[in-house]
């Protein structure tokens, strides 16, 4: 699990925190467990590299597990977090100081309909 000044953390811990930083960000229409839980179930392939990951969403997880959750990533820096919920895609985008991703965020603010925000990466929450 991740801590504060760790120089890696999990592809699945990552999704997770920027889940969690997209509920608090957004409007909270739905509760935050099942906004963090629709969200990983409805991911129908991910790709992974690391300093970014791009997800498509669709009608959710069959019986497979996706590929490179355990992969580890780049925790230092900041990692900037989009959506467009009627495109159905995410992405996570690392770079290199917080003040560039608090750039970034804000220039893709100005899209009409997604979300974008920095990952919070002190952000907690256990799948039950």
């Amino acid at each position: 699990m991740y801590q504060p000044g760790d120089s890696k953390l999990e592809v699945r811990e990552l999704l997770v925190k920027a889940f969690a930083t997209a509920w608090e960000t957004g409007d909270k229409a739905t509760d935050r467990d099942t906004y963090i839980n629709s969200s990983i179930n409805v991911i129908v392939s991910l790709q992974v590299s690391p300093e970014m990951l791009y997800g498509e969403e669709g009608q959710g997880l069959l019986d497979s597990e996706l590929d490179h959750l355990e992969d580890l990533l780049r925790a230092d820096g900041a990692w900037v977090y989009y959506e467009v919920p009627a495109e159905n895609f995410f992405l996570l985008t690392w770079m290199e100081d917080p003040e560039a991703a608090a750039a970034k965020v804000a220039a893709l603010a100005e899209e009409p309909d997604s979300l974008a925000c920095v990952v919070d990466l002190s952000q907690q929450w256990t799948m039950e």
